[in-house]
């Protein structure tokens, strides 16, 4: 088959603590849900990024696509983890043809790996508009977005995709398809510095945006599992049950206060980290973090928008991709799916591309 921009595909987010999946139909800011699915998987099927039990993951994907009745196998899914590596660095002006070469050339100095085990891209910003450094007056320059992913990350993800019948054929990564679920429902040009933090099981992702484009982003190497390791020694839960603490659901027989205690502590590097983050974006880009966008299933704990505002001093939104996304009633309950929304931003924005290569 030949692939185009018409070609429906199937946005796969594999996380480390579920599955999603969906489809989009439409374009720009103008889309329709068509599919949409949750799979939960075992703990420590997969860890730091990496799928380390295919067999049951793949199992898991089959099942949710044979459930979501999904007929398109060409699919979409992202990567994250400490395996990726994303840097925005300074190149002269160049011809297309030279830059390429040129990348492949400048990017050993900032991959901490060997350059033949990672695959490169990069994306041109445009003229360099200052870093808070001095630059070299007598030669333009243009900002340029380098990536950086091992190779063994990204036959990980395409070899549970091909064992469960997909044909991997976009891998993006986390940071930028949550920034694409949100420049579906937000005018991001117009918004200056703005934040989005994905709240997930094993790493907190940010992306941070100035005028719509990703300024600098990080993987945060903790999230959610920390706690639920905590709750679930300290007051001897199952998993599922330990999971339900996070949202609220607390028995008689576990002191509640004491819960809640233990979760805002938990937050305390996560906001460590965040505030270096926004310092580190305000003294590069001249700017400040004005609005905070927080998905992911750290969201669904009750109050976590309030507690990050506290702390960092800036408005925080729990960030919901498919607000303005068309819901046909009579095939999904939008209630429910309202309730999962901050979980979906990375396979939202996923949804939204298209197969754009030559």
């Amino acid at each position: 088959m030949f692939l185009s921009d018409k070609t429906p595909l199937l946005a796969v987010d594999i996380g480390s603590s579920s599955i999603k999946l969906a489809q989009l139909q439409g374009s720009g800011k103008r889309y329709e849900l068509t599919a949409f699915g949750v799979m939960p998987l075992e703990p420590d099927a997969i860890t730091d990024g990496i799928v380390r039990d295919e067999e049951q993951v793949a199992d898991a994907l089959t099942r949710l696509i044979r459930a979501e009745k999904v007929e398109t196998r060409y699919a979409v899914a992202s990567l994250s983890g400490e395996s990726v590596i994303i840097k925005k660095i300074q190149m002269p002006l160049m011809p297309d043809d030279e830059l390429t070469e040129s990348i492949t050339q400048e990017a050993e100095q900032y991959i901490p790996f060997d350059i033949d085990d990672v695959r490169l891209d990069y994306q041109k910003l445009g003229m360099s508009g200052g870093g808070g450094e001095f630059e070299d007056l007598e030669e333009d320059k243009q900002d340029i977005l380098l990536v950086a992913v091992q190779n063994d990350l990204i036959d990980n993800r395409a070899d549970v995709l091909q064992a469960a019948g997909l044909k991997p054929v976009i891998i993006d990564l986390d940071v930028f398809a949550m920034s694409n679920a949100l420049a579906v429902q937000r005018d991001l040009e117009t918004m200056g510095g703005v934040a989005v933090v994905d709240l997930g099981n094993a790493f907190t992702h940010v992306n941070l945006l100035l005028d719509g484009v990703s300024f600098f982003t990080r993987d945060i190497p903790t999230g959610g599992r920390v706690l639920t390791n905590q709750l679930g020694k300290e007051f001897r839960l199952e998993y599922n049950e330990t999971e339900g603490l996070k949202q609220g659901i607390i028995p008689e027989s576990v002191d509640r206060q004491a819960v809640i205690d233990m979760i805002v502590d938990s937050f305390d590097p996560i906001i460590d980290e965040l505030q270096k983050s926004f310092e580190l974006f305000s003294s590069t880009s001249n700017s400040t973090v004005e609005q905070v966008f927080v998905c992911g299933g750290g969201a669904l704990i009750p109050g976590v928008d309030n507690l990050l505002s506290d702390r960092l001093a800036v408005p925080v939104e729990i960030f919901n991709p498919l607000e303005t996304i068309k819901i046909n009633p009579r095939k999904f309950d939008r209630d429910s799916i309202s309730q999962m929304a901050p979980l979906a931003s990375v396979v939202a924005g996923l949804a939204t591309r298209r197969f754009d290569y030559l």
